[in-house]
């Protein structure tokens, strides 16, 4: 046998092991949104922006929590640029036109 033919095999296995629990979870987690979309819906709008504030705030915890000395900008003080004082590049490149050639004179 050769070894082209021994990794085939092993790859194989391998994505038999590993692919039915992905896909399980995959489906589980498919689940889960889905039916938490449905129950979002149905609430009321008032109910729904004090979830969205309740995950706002989660998020802004987890964030915090995950670089302890950075410290978000206050509007007490504007931010500091880094970038020198040049002025501002088009956001876009000009873009130069190929020359045509010259269609053949009638003569």
């Amino acid at each position: 046998m050769k070894i082209r033919h021994i990794l085939l095999g092993l790859f194989a296995m391998l994505a038999i092991a590993f692919m039915q629990p992905l896909m399980t979870f995959l489906g589980g987690l498919t689940l889960l949104i889905s039916v938490g979309a449905l129950i979002f819906r149905d609430m009321s709008s008032s109910d729904q922006d004090a979830m969205e504030r309740r995950v706002l705030n989660w998020l802004r915890r987890a964030r915090a929590g995950s670089a302890p000395g950075i410290h978000l900008p206050t509007a007490s003080h504007p931010p500091i640029s880094a970038a020198p004082a040049e002025p501002a590049m088009p956001a876009e490149r000009i873009r130069h036109r190929r020359s045509q050639p010259t269609p053949p004179s009638e003569s």
